[in-house]
């Protein structure tokens, strides 16, 4: 008989080992009640209501770049969907004069085809839709910093962007339709750096891929992003396990689609067009290598500057506001003092991944593009151009003001750290105020170019804008009063223009026009022979000066200025129709009607029925009879 097997004792359990730094039940609860998305919700929700009102506001300088004047978007050239292969085919400045130079950023204009195809255009839609991009991407860089900063409470990625998204900084981005390409452009840079985290978690190819086609369409819409070719593997050092080989691999994709996009853009831009004048960007006036280092530093510590305390802002810095400065200037060297030294912090703690490190090197590579010491842009500074690089500088300030208060970023929540969040809420209603006040300013081009010539008063731009606004409004006031005093604003600001930068000519003939408009024929003479002078080739300028003479009726003289005008332009219709009344006066009738007959190809609506019955009278003088009739039935449809 078999024994009966004994059921083994079962053993006591072991006792837990003790969990080190086991947080608090209170701090658990916390960070349990506010989730990722909730974090998200709130700061689509504040970046939308503190640039809420911009939705209402016009179209200002350049957007009508890309709306109102935009030749491929327009409706009598067909616009919407149509024109977007023509889009993606030529630079950037072919939808506003036709002209293949400038920068190739087809994104931009087609999203702004796609809108036009919908709502026609609409400046309250085209904010709408910027403010709804930004929302987007507030979550996608939360979801690329919560990749990052992993080990840390999500409260940490939360302030940075409370921070980012509240930067004063940032108000001619989000209040100027234009400066969508750079919102479009870091979105498609954030979505193509959470495919790269995915790749290094899982080793997924698919994320390779992906992640290149999203850095082309960044690409697509701004050049700014070709600086993550290089912040990519600095990230992926800093925050990732993953070998060299793998962070290479990681960044591959970035490198190649950069080449790629350099390719095709050398291919569809003319070579040599689009040359930046001095009045574009003052670092064109630096007469060697020494005086464009010394501005360049002293325009990147005014950037440091700005960041830190960001007023005065301005739409526009261009020449003479940044004036050119040697290596030897105290600004320059004190702006060379503090570069150098966060420059060796950062090599210094490269090593150990330091977070300031980081950030230090992350705001160098992303000024790097648009400082102007090596590539040459359309500006001399721009807020606009601080855009990526202010992340790395929020990074820092919640990293340091963490440190102060001595915060446990992996468990830090508000609850938890009262005092750390109350200086940053702080400061993040100061920005948000001051970003509520600069947005007034971009309601109108009025508002914008009045700002203007106060926070940066030696820029040419500024002044000149201002003064064309007035012209515009000069031309279109029916009230003689009114007129006047528009134009008197005008010559007040394109003279402060002419006394900053005299050599432009397009400047000379506007004060030209503005004085023709005052009936003061005399100063009018004196800027469009001086905008003449210096640009031959300027047919406002030839056509004007035709204009005040065949007022004078010096009818000979006129139609020289109206020759030259044509020869320049033949499609100006104002010129041609001028020229047939100088032809006229002149009794050279047959020249008269070839012009009159120019003018009606041209637009038969021009002066209504004027060039029609100008013709038929003229074919009834030399005898055409059946002409002469022909012509004086369409001028009588215009009546």
């Amino acid at each position: 008989m078999a024994k009966n097997k004994q059921t083994p004792k079962a053993e006591p359990p072991k006792p837990k080992a003790p969990v080190a730094n086991k947080p608090q039940p209170a701090v658990r609860q916390a960070a349990k009640g506010i989730t990722d998305n909730w974090y998200i919700i709130i700061l689509m929700a504040v970046v939308f209501i503190v640039n809420a009102r911009t939705i209402s506001y016009e179209y200002t300088y350049d957007d009508a770049v890309f709306t109102s004047k935009g030749n491929l978007i327009d409706i009598s050239s067909g616009g919407g969907l149509a024109c977007i292969p023509a889009l993606f085919t030529h630079g950037k400045n072919y939808c506003f004069d036709k002209s293949n130079n400038g920068s190739y950023r087809p994104l931009l204009p087609a999203t702004f085809a796609i809108e036009h195809s919908v709502f026609g255009f609409n400046p309250m839609v085209s904010h709408f839709v910027n403010l709804v991009l930004a929302c987007v991407l507030i979550m996608l860089l939360f979801k690329v910093l919560r990749k990052m900063f992993s080990d840390y409470s999500p409260y940490i990625p939360f302030l940075v962007l409370l921070l980012f998204e509240l930067h004063p900084i940032h108000t001619e981005v989000m209040a100027s339709v234009k400066s969508r390409d750079e919102i479009l452009a870091l979105l498609f840079t954030a979505l193509s750096m959470l495919q790269t985290f995915k790749y290094m978690e899982n080793d997924n190819a698919k994320h390779l891929a992906l992640s290149g086609l999203y850095f082309f369409i960044a690409l697509l819409a701004k050049e700014s992003p070709v600086c993550f070719v290089a912040i990519v593997p600095l990230t992926l050092y800093f925050f990732m396990n993953g070998t060299l080989k793998k962070i290479l691999t990681a960044t591959a994709p970035y490198f190649i689609v950069t080449c790629v996009f350099i390719l095709i853009r050398g291919l569809i831009l003319e070579k040599g067009a689009g040359d930046v004048s001095i009045t574009e960007n003052t670092l064109v006036g630096a007469a060697n290598f020494s005086e464009r280092l010394g501005t360049v530093l002293v325009i990147q510590l005014k950037y440091l500057q700005l960041l830190v305390f960001p007023h005065p802002l301005s739409f526009d810095y261009s020449y003479n506001q940044v004036p050119i400065v040697g290596i030897t200037n105290i600004i320059a060297l004190i702006s060379l003092v503090i570069m150098t030294a966060l420059f060796a912090f950062a090599v210094a703690k490269f090593k150990s991944k330091n977070i300031y490190a980081y950030c230090i090197l992350f705001y160098f590579l992303a000024m790097g593009v648009t400082s102007g010491l090596i590539i040459q842009i359309g500006a001399t500074m721009g807020e606009r151009f601080l855009f990526i690089a202010t992340l790395a500088f929020c990074i820092a300030v919640i990293f340091l003001l963490a440190k102060l208060f001595k915060i446990d970023m992996k468990t830090a929540t508000y609850e938890g750290s009262r005092n750390f969040s109350y200086v940053i809420i702080v400061v993040a209603a100061l920005y948000g105020l001051k970003t509520v006040a600069r947005n007034e300013d971009w309601k109108s081009n009025l508002d914008l170019f009045q700002s203007g010539v106060i926070t940066a008063p030696n820029s040419w731009r500024s002044q000149n804008c201002l003064a064309v606004e007035y012209k515009r409004m000069a031309s279109a006031e029916t009230n003689a009063d009114q007129q006047k005093k528009d134009c008197l604003e005008a010559i007040k600001y394109y003279t402060n223009s002419i006394a900053i930068y005299p050599n432009k000519a397009d400047t000379h003939a506007d004060l030209g026009a503005v004085y023709f408009m005052l009936k003061n024929n005399d100063s009018a003479v004196v800027h469009l022979s001086r905008a003449l002078a210096l640009n031959p080739k300027l047919s406002s300028a030839a056509a004007n000066m035709g204009t005040v003479y065949l007022t004078l009726q010096q009818f000979h003289t006129a139609l020289g200025y109206y020759r030259t005008t044509v020869n320049i332009d033949p499609t100006n219709v104002i010129a041609q129709f001028n020229l047939g009344v100088c032809y006229y006066q002149e009794q050279k009738y047959d020249s008269a009607v070839s012009c009159f007959k120019k003018s009606i190809e041209i637009s038969p609506e021009y002066y209504n029925h004027k060039a029609f019955e100008y013709t038929g009278i003229l074919y009834r003088m030399i005898g055409k009879v059946d002409s002469a009739s022909r012509y004086e039935a369409i001028a009588k449809q215009y009546k």
